[in-house]
């Protein structure tokens, strides 16, 4: 990741998804406003937990103790206690993304780094052409940059989380990743099969 593309305020924490925060969380919808704890932050998004999660709707700030700003953020799902979200410098990137056609599936897939070291199997529930929400057991122990592989699929596809925590993620496609280090054009295949699973769901 590019440290020069942060723009939030909480760009100290990326790369410890271990450390905790404490920040107050301001819903621009509701304009409820809760204290929750600031985990697993990259530079696409992070993870909030809260007993009042569930008071979020989609258009939030974050602002950590002592800061006078707050870093915009979209919610793009609630779990129990937790709360993920991504950074809306980068709306245009993945705000856009999240609009395609998502449906409900079940893909049994495989989650490795890029080395092969690390694997662990799960399943796609949610999933459109350019990323996917798959839940796994583990998924904190893997790197940023993953191969996700599945049976419909030539070859694994490189994929980047855009949140996590341990039992589900959201992770973005990176077809063109693929591309370049194939030197063909399977993956674009790969890439109509998968909106192919939205439009059989």
């Amino acid at each position: 990741m590019c440290a020069a593309k942060t723009s939030h305020d909480l760009a100290h924490l990326q790369g410890n998804p271990d450390v905790r925060e404490n920040v107050l969380v301001v819903d621009f919808d509701t304009l409820a406003i809760i204290d929750a704890v600031v985990t697993n932050v990259s530079e696409w998004g992070c993870c909030l937990t809260s007993e009042h999660v569930s008071e979020l709707y989609k258009n939030v700030g974050i602002r950590l103790e002592g800061s006078r700003k707050l870093s915009k953020a979209h919610v793009t799902s609630v779990k129990g206690k937790d709360a993920a979200v991504v950074f809306t410098t980068h709306e245009s990137s993945v705000t856009d993304k999240r609009r395609e056609k998502r449906n409900d599936v079940k893909i049994p897939v495989t989650i490795a780094d890029l080395e092969g070291i690390t694997e662990i199997t799960g399943i796609i529930v949610d999933a459109a052409k350019n990323g996917c929400k798959v839940k796994a057991e583990g998924l904190t122990a893997l790197p940023e940059e993953v191969l996700i592989s599945m049976k419909k699929f030539d070859k694994p596809v490189v994929a980047e989380f855009a949140w996590r925590n341990d039992k589900s993620a959201g992770l973005r496609l990176l077809w063109n990743r693929t591309l370049e280090e194939s030197g063909s054009d399977e993956s674009g295949e790969d890439q109509d099969l998968m909106a192919q699973e939205t439009e059989d769901a």
